[in-house]
């Protein structure tokens, strides 16, 4: 990202860290207590039961408070225990107990090898409070203030909300976003002027349901994917990668359109009224996030479970600048219409179909300049990915060096250039070389609402959710009878009425959605 500009931004007014993974290096000290406190447990039961593993770790336990990591992993292993009382002793056969018998191995481990800090973490820590923005630590731990001590930095922070903090207040765990919460509270700051910073699953869903303006996932121990999915609006891998203040795609967040969920929520259920809503959804970066390639770009079981649900209720077409076989492959879902090459060729139930009355002309002629692409790229251009569609070309540079991105795109301008009767399209990191005419995401949601008889306006409301600029002739296409739903940061004005953070609120909105309809 790191797009600058000469001033600074409308940004954060505070930040909010999550202790282990982010900030310290306790969570190897955790998951060797974890480890050693199940292993001997489930050695004394049987010696059928699998020990636990690091997978297990992420599975059931990290992120969450002690007695529900305990719970979570037992039940995983299918044993049963009285939850029993916090003032259990360690050697007690109850939830609680086992959990003070890890407390008592971690707090040995802590004391013995110190807490290990993130540099990175530290130093852009140190940066903020400089620049003026609040912090906050936050931790389900309740040795909390003991790793901030052994670590020496305590001082960095303006408050500290905690496991101890946590029981005081009968706070939830995550993915409640309740500690979190109450951190903003003692900072006197609302959760739309926070950056949250988390490397668990169940963190970053308890900062998106938060509602908390930006959630960074730190890539830490967990695949990128994982954390985009689950409610990530950006993921690191090091605090260096970020720029809080002075990134044009950090302040979208922080900014105009208002969130489709929380009250705007409500309003677009007003907006529906008795209508049926008829769903548009683009495929990369709305359904799924944004990857490095093209191909690993796999929708989640929990999305497609999500669509399954929303096809019962009303109609539903994915639109999307793949090939229509592909986006229909990835989504797998044979109840949906499918639009590929932004609606060049259109295919769903009963016999919907429609391709594009030149294709006889187009496709010969993209054959053409894909050779030329190939020869014109390969070898010479590290990072740069030809994605062949029937329809049109895309080239990729997100992998490609930043002092070759420029030499890049004056070749695709060339080889347009040269090639009539072919146009540009620009996306996230993406060059397109499609036909020049007149057809777009917009005339392909008006073919399916035609041909589909769901044209009459006093009837019928199309709800339209993308996230690139080829969904722009979408939104304008709706404008005044339907609803735009803009997914994660656009640095332009945009056509769109409401805005979703991330693919995780986008599949908590469908699922709203489509609870509420009869």
């Amino acid at each position: 990202m790191q797009q600058k500009k000469d001033k600074k931004i409308k940004g954060p007014k505070a930040v909010i860290l999550d202790m282990d993974g982010v900030i310290t290096q306790t969570a190897k000290i955790h998951k060797a207590a974890w480890k050693k406190m199940f292993n001997e447990f489930l050695k004394k039961q049987s010696t059928e039961y699998q020990l636990m593993t690091d997978k297990d770790y992420i599975d059931y336990i990290d992120g969450k408070p002690r007695y529900n990591g305990v719970e979570s992993f037992l039940e995983s292993r299918n044993i049963q225990l009285p939850f029993g009382d916090p003032e259990d002793t360690s050697g007690k056969k109850t939830v609680c107990g086992l959990g003070n018998r890890k407390n008592e191995i971690y707090t040995s481990l802590l004391k013995e090898n110190g807490a290990e800090t993130y540099s990175d973490a530290i130093e852009k820590i140190k940066l903020w409070r400089k620049q003026g923005l609040k912090t906050a630590v936050v931790s389900s731990s309740k040795n909390c203030k003991l790793v901030l001590e052994t670590a020496g930095i305590t001082d960095l922070f303006d408050r500290r909300v905690d496991g101890v903090t946590a029981e005081e207040r009968k706070l939830k765990g995550k993915p409640n976003p309740d500690i979190f919460l109450e951190a903003t509270k003692e900072l006197g700051v609302s959760p739309s002027a926070c950056a949250l910073f988390e490397d668990a699953i169940s963190g970053v869903q308890a900062g998106s349901n938060g509602n908390f303006a930006l959630v960074v996932g730190v890539s830490r121990n967990i695949n990128k994917k994982a954390l985009s999915e689950n409610g990530a609006d950006i993921v690191i891998e090091n605090f260096k990668e970020l720029d809080l203040l002075y990134d044009e795609e950090i302040e979208w967040y922080f900014s105009e359109p208002p969130p489709a969920l929380q009250s705007e929520y409500d309003k677009i259920i007003g907006m529906i009224g008795n209508k049926n809503p008829v769903l548009f959804l683009d495929y990369d970066g709305t359904l799924t996030p944004i990857v490095k390639r093209p191909e690993d770009a796999l929708i989640s079981f929990e999305m497609q479970e999500v669509l399954k649900k929303c096809t019962e209720k009303f109609t539903v077409a994915a639109i999307s600048g793949r090939d229509m076989d592909d986006l229909r492959d990835k989504v797998g879902i044979d109840s949906l219409i499918y639009a590929g090459s932004h609606g060049f060729r259109i295919s769903g139930p009963d016999g919907l179909y429609k391709e594009h009355n030149k294709s006889e002309e187009i496709l010969p002629k993209l054959d053409h300049i894909e050779k030329i692409l190939q020869e014109v790229f390969f070898p010479f251009y590290e990072g740069v990915q030809i994605d062949r569609k029937r329809y049109a070309i895309g080239v990729h540079y997100r992998n490609a060096k930043e002092e070759d991105i420029p030499g890049i795109i004056q070749k695709v301008n060339e080889i347009i250039d040269n090639n009539p009767g072919f146009k540009k399209g620009e996306g996230k990191k993406i060059l397109e070389i499609k036909p020049d005419v007149d057809w777009h995401k917009g005339k392909a949601v008006l073919w399916i609402l035609k041909n589909l008889g769901l044209q009459d306006k006093n009837k019928n409301i199309p709800i339209y959710i993308g996230d690139d600029i080829t969904d722009e002739d979408a939104y304008k296409t709706i404008k005044g009878f339907g609803i735009g739903i803009q997914v994660g940061p656009y640095v332009q004005t945009t056509a769109a009425k409401y805005k979703l953070k991330n693919v995780y609120q986008v599949r908590i909105f469908l699922q709203k959605l489509a609870g509420i309809m009869a």
